[in-house]
């Protein structure tokens, strides 16, 4: 796939988008969202395939034929209006540990459907929390819930969705081996084009998706930690939950986080830890 390089401009209208909600997608997602089908379009949440892809289709939308992530409407939308803006939201990112060891051990069919049950796992959290991908990234997956999409309470569906992949994977062989961050932060979220110009993403950027990314690594085996931030955002206390501090490569604060998840809840440590491989 081609590089994605960061696109500029109409900064004003992206952040009514992404941190306000702009009425029409939010119609349009409110409507396409009563509709059964997968995919689903990133941006309006129209439905690509099954039956709500039948019915949608009837109307003239339809599977970008560029971008199969967007349907043609939003994919034209993002061409004509290129650009993003600072954004504060909750984002998840969900990394299959030590996968190169894992894959050793496994075939390449065992292993693909260990990293598909975990993206299985995730999108079934996002779908009942509001969340959506970001990126898929080999074994990992970058999820957010940004509020113009999803509402104030985006820290608490953030938090709510960790959960959920803990108690979906829990369920499966090698659900050890899987890693999970969540953090509210201020990010840079807006379209990145090819260096052709001919397919549009969109993408987050920022030191706090860099941190998220560090938090998610430290994470042990069945692991979900999350910052401070997400709880306070969320208006929640830990309360038992085990705490304790990082030291993350690249960050120049000592980074707090919350171990977070019913098996990894436990009276309240303070405990040090500092990241054994910066990856």
């Amino acid at each position: 796939m081609s590089e994605l390089t960061h696109s500029e401009g109409n900064s004003e209208l992206w952040h009514q988008i992404f941190a306000e909600g702009h009425p029409v997608l939010a119609k349009k997602q409110a409507r396409y969202g009563r509709l059964p089908g997968q995919p689903r379009c990133k941006l309006c949440d129209a439905p690509m395939g099954g039956l709500g892809g039948w019915l949608v289709r009837l109307t003239g939308l339809h599977q970008s034929e560029r971008n199969k992530n967007f349907c043609n409407a939003c994919d034209s939308f993002m061409k004509a209006f290129p650009g993003g803006a600072e954004v504060n939201m909750s984002m998840m990112m969900v990394d299959v540990r030590n996968s190169v060891e894992l894959s050793s051990r496994l075939s390449p069919s065992e292993f693909a459907r260990t990293v598909l049950a975990m993206r299985s796992a995730v999108s079934d959290a996002l779908a009942r929390t509001d969340g959506f991908v970001l990126e898929y990234q080999g074994d990992s997956v970058f999820a957010v819930w940004p509020p113009g999409f999803v509402g104030s309470d985006h820290a608490r569906k953030a938090l709510a969705a960790a959960d959920l992949v803990l108690d979906r994977l829990r369920q499966l062989p090698d659900a050890a081996t899987v890693g999970i961050g969540v953090h509210t932060g201020k990010a840079y979220i807006g379209t990145a084009s090819t260096n052709d110009g001919d397919m549009l993403s969109i993408s987050a950027f920022g030191l706090d998706v860099n941190l998220l990314a560090r938090v998610t690594h430290a994470a042990q085996r069945g692991e979900a930690l999350a910052t401070p931030e997400v709880f306070r955002n969320a208006g929640r206390e830990p309360g038992s939950l085990s705490t304790r501090t990082l030291e993350l490569k690249g960050i120049s604060d000592r980074t707090p986080v919350i171990a977070i998840g019913p098996l990894t809840a436990k009276p309240s440590q303070e405990a040090k830890a500092t990241e054994a491989d910066a990856g």
